[in-house]
């Protein structure tokens, strides 16, 4: 009977999986419908589930580890994808926050998700003291509003899958060093790109949600 339970719980789980990635799919076919009409729709739907596979290939680590020090130093994070956001216009949050339990700027560890190599570095109005890292895969991992960065990173620079990229902190929004306009916080973003789009955002949440179980300690 509990063997009945298990197979049938991970049943439902597989077709909720299936599910959201087709909500998924159809989101993206919505957002690029223009620079896509002319391609089929079978070959449209390859080219997605390639592209899912690729970042699933990469993803080695939870970004924000364990503390060895702190048991309540936690950390939350819900499907924001696509919610609204006003800074500068309207439009729709293109990632997943990940919230600490403490709502101090330089505390927490970020650790890169992947192996990979660094492609931007520096500071964003919107995202802060940002880094991105593209991934063996080709795929583009954002971390924004960092506090600080581990080291004095270079495009270029190759990174390890756990390796230490900077502290959680709170900038952006503003002019470089501009901080406190919201709560501390890591925005994580992902990006594919294919011959037509050279940037399609895919939502982080389940990757995520995945790499909660392959988290690293860190003392802090």
């Amino acid at each position: 009977m509990r063997q009945n339970k298990i197979f049938a719980a991970a049943l439902l789980l597989l077709l909720f999986l299936g599910l959201l990635l087709q909500w998924e799919l159809d989101w993206l076919d919505g957002q690029t419908e223009e620079v896509t009409e002319n391609i089929p729709e079978k070959e449209q739907a390859r080219v997605y589930y390639e592209l899912y596979e690729n970042i699933w290939k990469d993803l080695e680590y939870f970004p924000v580890p364990l503390s060895t020090k702190n048991p309540d130093a936690g950390i939350r994070f819900e499907d924001s994808w696509m919610f609204e956001r006003s800074y500068g216009g309207s439009y729709g949050h293109e990632g997943t926050d990940l919230m600490p339990d403490t709502n101090v700027s330089g505390v927490y560890p970020v650790l890169s998700m992947t192996d990979g190599v660094v492609e931007k570095i520096g500071w964003l109005e919107k995202g802060g003291y940002r880094i991105g890292i593209r991934s063996v895969h080709d795929v583009y991992f954002y971390y924004a509003h960092l506090d600080s960065y581990a080291r004095d990173f270079q495009p270029g620079d190759a990174v390890r899958a756990g390796e230490l990229l900077g502290l959680m902190g709170d900038t952006g929004y503003g002019q470089e060093g501009t901080r406190g306009k919201f709560d501390v916080h890591l925005h994580v973003g992902i990006y594919v790109r294919t011959e037509q789009i050279p940037e399609l955002a895919v939502n982080p949440y389940w990757f995520l949600k995945f790499l909660e179980a392959r988290k690293l300690s860190y003392d802090y």
